[in-house]
């Protein structure tokens, strides 16, 4: 195919952080780059130092990578001292104009579509570019409405991507003069990797226990998962069952909390783990309990890997996932009375079990890596700008 056949699309995240977005992101790239009918860049706020997307842009030099703002104090390294603060603050708004236009001219100027890919992030850069573009939303629909500006940013785009259909429906109710411009695109998952991971991570050495996989912060509600747990291990009579939280962040807060509690000697922080897989294979039950979610990749993980799901029926992406419960268990948000009582069914064998996870791994095409990326690639296409 020749090169003037290509679509020419360009994918901009500020930053490259060991993160959901970003993963997701690669996982997409990985398919697309095995086209022949598209010429991908990547254009990130500053420079890529995450070891492993270092490794992996420089296997793919296929695609080219450009720095939008290479001097980092002009960027977000402001100093403390107010009259050198200020100075940068003058500084940096000349050096910000001068690199969006040539953002504008030289790295956007042949590309045919612009991918936005997270949360409107490149929306002052890309106000005037005349290629085609195309925001990628990755958080839930609450995070949406708490900021009344960002209705006011989807004009400037022409198409606006979601993660649920759940959120596609509440939009349209709510914006109906958009609703050809939002669309529902899954996060593509390497089912058969997340698999591979799993049966070469290390196992926990016990037979009976929840887990929880997750980042240890206020929206994830973790304290509800304390109480819950400890609700459980009160109502069935001390059980040797232990409560595992797997990930980073305010550690020692919950911790705090966790040794108030009358079966804290059952609850263990393991900390960020580089492959959590072999955690959530042998569990009893990986727990989800968040506020809100965009389309948690955790419930995914254990579907793939065989383990059972309990989740807050937090927007938007839990009860889309667990098919309405019938792929797993649904909890209201913070409600930790209904997250013991589904820990206290599957301990004592009052669910079908089997079947839940029957349910859920037949459900995991959807989110199959190959088909989702010929749907990106088919709606980058149907954006392409015409010259």
């Amino acid at each position: 195919m020749s090169r003037k056949s290509k679509v020419r699309v360009a994918f901009c995240l500020r930053d490259m952080q060991l993160g959901g977005v970003e993963s997701v992101m690669i996982r997409t790239l990985e398919q697309l780059v095995k086209r022949d009918d598209m010429e991908i860049s990547f254009v990130s706020y500053v420079k890529i130092t995450e070891p492993v997307y270092v490794d992996w842009f420089n296997v793919h030099p296929e695609i080219k990578r450009y720095v939008l703002y290479p001097c980092p104090w002009l960027g977000t390294k402001l100093r403390h001292f107010f009259l050198l603060r200020f100075v940068q603050h003058v500084m940096r708004d000349v050096y910000r104009w001068a690199r969006r236009v040539f953002l504008r001219h030289k790295i956007l100027a042949n590309v045919d579509v612009v991918v936005d890919y997270y949360d409107f992030g490149f929306r002052k850069e890309l106000r005037r570019v005349s290629a085609k573009k195309i925001a990628w939303w990755h958080s839930s629909i609450n995070k949406f409405l708490a900021r009344a500006s960002y209705i006011n940013y989807v004009k400037y785009y022409d198409l606006f991507v979601t993660l649920t259909d759940g959120f596609v429906d509440e939009f349209k109710t709510r914006w109906p003069q958009y609703k050809k411009k939002i669309v529902r695109m899954y996060n593509p998952m390497d089912i058969d990797a997340i698999r591979a991971r799993a049966n070469s991570a290390p196992s926990v050495g016990a037979d009976n226990y929840f887990v929880c996989v997750s980042r240890l912060a206020g929206d994830k509600d973790i304290e509800t998962v304390l109480r819950g747990f400890d609700k459980f291990v009160n109502e069935n009579n001390n059980p040797d069952v232990r409560m595992v939280f797997v990930g980073g962040g305010d550690v020692d807060k919950y911790r705090a909390i966790a040794n108030k509690l009358s079966a804290h000697e059952k609850i263990e922080f393991v900390g960020a783990q580089k492959n959590p897989m072999g955690f959530m294979r042998g569990a009893m039950a990986n727990i989800l309990s968040s506020y809100s979610e965009g389309l948690p990749t955790v419930l995914l993980e254990a579907m793939a890997v065989g383990t059972v799901n309990i989740s807050s029926d937090c927007k938007n992406g839990p009860r889309e996932i667990l098919l309405d419960g019938d792929a797993g268990l649904l909890f209201a948000p913070g409600n930790a009375d209904e997250l013991a009582q589904h820990m206290d069914k599957i301990w004592n064998n009052k669910i079908a079990v089997e079947k839940l996870k029957n349910t859920a791994t037949k459900s995991l095409a959807r989110f199959d890596a190959v088909q989702i990326a010929t749907d990106v690639a088919g709606r980058i296409k149907t954006k392409r700008r015409i010259s």
